[in-house]
């Protein structure tokens, strides 16, 4: 069941409570505190990203709940961020943002979106129709982390 929801588009003032979703999700996770800590300039969106990026919110009545942001970088388009707020997940509200931004992409000349996907994210993103066409690895406090590469295919293109 989904929730009555809207999506627009962010402002600036909406960058403190993107950032706070961000990270709320991403410790939904379970992950060490400091790792959180290494990774809060990655999960920080400041008013540079929202001036410069294509984001936008989804809201749930009066609250911010969600959002998405795409970025074009090295000639790909890359989903950047896509998080919902752990007291909304399980209501079809990340598939509502997935297929906004799928559509926000389909309106510029991009074959296909590119994603480094959190490994606990893969199954959404597969799910919602996106492949594994690498992996990036990393270490973190001696801990390898391999991030999945996913792509996904815009429709009608090549």
């Amino acid at each position: 069941m989904s929730d009555r929801s809207t999506i627009e588009p962010v402002v600036t003032a909406d960058a403190e409570r993107l950032t706070e979703i961000a990270f709320a999700a991403k410790a939904y996770w379970k992950y060490p505190a400091a790792w959180l800590e290494r990774w809060r300039p990655q999960l920080t969106i400041g008013d540079s990203d929202i001036e410069k990026d294509t984001v936008a919110k989804l809201v749930v009545g009066v609250e911010i709940a969600g959002f998405y942001l795409l970025r074009e970088d090295a000639g790909k388009l890359w989903l950047e961020h896509l998080w919902v707020d752990p007291r909304f997940i399980g209501r079809g509200l990340g598939r509502k943002l997935f297929e906004h931004a799928m559509a926000a992409a389909s309106e510029r000349t991009f074959a296909a979106i590119q994603i480094e996907s959190d490994p606990n994210a893969e199954g959404f993103y597969a799910a919602m129709g996106a492949k594994r066409v690498g992996e990036t690895r990393s270490q973190i406090d001696g801990t390898t982390r391999v991030l999945p590469l996913m792509e996904f295919k815009l429709k009608g293109r090549k």
